[in-house]
C-alpha cells in the first residue's frame, strides 16, 4: 500500500509498559498482537504498520508533562515498580481517505513521521574559505586524534585513572562495526535489518564510535541502528530501547545523536511537525530518557550560514533557523563544531535554537583522522577524515563518559552544567553566543572544576 507515513498515538493497554515493549521486541508475533489490540477500537482498514517496528509506550503526556512516579519507576534500583503508560505510538502508512477519518477521531492523535538526516560527510557546497575565523572549503588540513587529546586536556583525567571505564555510550545512528569498536549490546530484534555491531566500518555510526573513544578509550558501546528506519518513528523506538536498558541495569549513561532535520516546514501548514511542535512524541521520548538519568548529546547540525551542507533546505539555514527539533531541547547537550585552530567550521549550525533559545550549549572538535583517516580502518586517503557536527558531538560525549567514570553520580543536568561552565570561551562576547555556546569543551578544566567543588546546575 502506497500511503502517507505517520505516527498514530492511541490509548494504551494496562500493565507494565516496559515489560510489554520488551516482549514485543523479542517476538514479532507479540508486536503484531499488541498493534492489533491497540487498534481494535478504531479499526485497521487503510492502515499498514511497519513490520520492524514495535509499539512504543509514551509516559509523557501530550502536553509534555511526566508523571511524578515515572523517574522512580524506571530506575533499576526499584525492580518492583512497574511503569505504566497512557498512550502508545505506532508508525504506519495510511491512505489519504483513512488519514482524514483518523484526524477526526478523538481517540487518535496523528503525528508526522518525518525523515532524518545524518550530520556528517555531507558537505558538498564549494565555498572559498571565509575570513574572520571561519573555516569553509577548502577546509584546513585535518589533524590526528593525538592533537585533539592535547587540545581537550584528556591527560588530566587519564593520569588519574579515568578513561571512561564502567560507562556505556549508546550510538543512535545507522549502525556500528563491532569488530573494530567495543560494541557490547544494543537494539536487536528478530527479522530486523541490522543487528548491533553488524554495520560496515565505513558507516556513519562507526565514525561516531571512533570519536567517542578519543577522550574515553575504555568506554563501551551500545549500537542502536535506527536509521534502518530513517524517520522520527525509528528514533523513538531506539530511545525506548535505551529506556528499557536503563531500567535493567542503569546503562547506557550517555547517548550520542548525530542526526536531525535540515529544513523548517511552515508552522501554519505543518503545526505538528517535529520541528514545530515541542510535544511531538520524539521530543517527549527524549525528555523521558533524560529525566530517567541518561545524558543525551545532540549535534547542532550542518546548516550554518557560511557554508551549509548541500542537504540543507534554504528554510533551515543560518542563525535562528538551523538548530531545531530535539537538537534544540533545553534538556539535551547541543554541540557545535570547531577545527583544531578554534575556528568555527562554517557549516556548524547557529543559534538561537527554535525551542530553547540558548543553543548550542558547547562546541567541540571536528576534522580529524578518526575512523575515516590515514591509518584508520575506514580508509587511507588524506581527504577522508571525520567531519561535521556529527564528529564533534561524540568527541564531547566521550569527554562526558570520562567525567562520569570519575563521578558516576553526576546527573544529566549536572554533567551539562559542568561541561558548559568549564568550556573555553571562544566568542566575541563573554559567555554564551549563538555560534559556540559557552565555548569549546575542555576535559581538563571540567575535571578540575569537578574535583574542586560540586558543579552548579545552570
Amino acid at each position: 500500500m502506497a500511503g502517507i507515513n505517520v505516527l498514530l498515538e492511541v490509548p494504551a493497554e494496562s500493565g507494565d509498559a516496559l515489560e510489554m515493549h520488551s516482549a514485543a521486541v523479542e517476538s514479532v508475533t507479540e508486536a503484531e498482537r499488541q498493534a492489533s489490540a491497540f487498534l481494535a477500537d478504531i479499526g485497521g482498514e487503510g492502515i499498514e504498520f511497519e513490520e520492524n517496528f514495535t509499539p512504543v509506550p509514551m509516559f509523557a503526556a501530550a502536553d509534555g508533562a511526566l508523571p511524578q512516579a515515572f523517574v522512580e519507576s524506571v530506575q533499576p534500583s526499584n525492580p518492583s515498580l512497574a511503569p505504566t503508560s497512557q498512550t502508545v505510538v505506532l508508525p504506519a502508512e495510511v491512505t489519504r481517505a483513512r488519514l482524514s477519518s483518523l484526524q477526526d477521531d478523538p481517540r487518535v492523535k496523528v503525528w508526522p513521521n518525518s525523515a532524518l538526516t545524518l550530520f556528517g560527510r555531507r558537505q558538498s557546497v564549494e565555498v572559498a574559505r571565509s575570513d574572520g575565523g571561519i573555516d569553509c572549503r577548502p577546509f584546513r588540513d585535518a589533524v590526528t586524534m593525538e592533537v585533539l587529546r592535547d587540545l581537550l586536556g584528556t591527560d588530566a583525567l587519564w593520569d588519574a585513572g579515568y578513561r571512561g571505564q564502567s560507562v556505556v555510550v549508546g550510538i543512535l545512528d545507522e549502525g556500528v562495526n563491532g569488530e573494530e569498536y567495543p560494541v557490547i549490546g544494543g537494539f536487536a530484534r528478530p527479522n530486523a535489518g541490522l543487528q548491533p555491531g553488524a554495520a560496515a566500518i565505513t558507516s556513519h555510526g562507526s565514525m561516531c564510535a571512533a570519536d567517542v573513544l578519543v577522550a574515553a578509550p575504555s568506554a563501551r558501546l551500545y549500537d542502536y541502528p535506527f536509521l534502518g528506519i530513517p524517520r522520527s518513528g525509528g528514533a523513538i523506538q531506539m530511545f525506548q530501547a535505551v529506556l528499557n536498558q536503563w531500567n535493567t541495569d542503569g546503562t547506557p549513561q550517555i547517548t550520542n545523536n548525530s542526526y536531525g532535520f535540515v529544513g523548517v516546514p511552515d508552522p501554519a501548514q505543518f503545526p505538528d511537525h517535529e520541528v514545530n511542535d515541542i510535544n511531538h512524541p520524539i521530543h517527549r521520548k527524549v525528555r523521558e530518557v533524560v529525566a530517567a538519568g541518561v545524558s543525551c548529546f545532540f549535534a547542532a547540525g550542518n546548516c550554518g550560514a557560511n557554508c551549509p551542507s548541500g542537504a540543507c533546505h534554504v528554510s533551515g539555514i543560518g542563525p535562528g533557523r538551523s538548530i531545531h527539533a530535539s537538537n534544540s531541547l533545553e534538556e539535551v547537550i547541543t554541540v557545535a563544531a570547531v577545527n583544531s585552530q578554534h575556528e568555527r567550521i562554517g557549516y556548524s549550525s547557529q543559534g538561537p535554537g527554535m525551542f530553547h533559545q540558548q543553543k548550542p550549549d558547547i562546541a567541540s572538535y571536528s576534522h580529524f583522522f578518526g575512523n575515516f583517516g590515514e591509518g584508520r580502518p575506514g580508509g587511507t586517503s588524506s581527504s577522508a577524515y571525520d567531519n561535521g557536527t556529527s564528529a564533534a558531538t561524540p568527541v564531547a560525549a566521550g569527554v562526558g563518559a570520562a567525567l562520569l567514570s570519575a563521578n558516576p553520580d553526576l546527573t544529566p543536568a549536572e554533567l551539562k552544567a559542568l561541561l558548559m561552565q568549564s568550556a573555553t570561551d571562544l566568542g566575541r562576547t563573554v559567555g554564551w553566543d549563538a555560534e559556540y555556546g559557552e565555548g569549546v569543551v575542555n576535559a581538563a578544566a571540567a575535571y578540575n572544576a569537578m574535583r574542586s567543588a560540586a558543579p552548579l546546575v545552570g
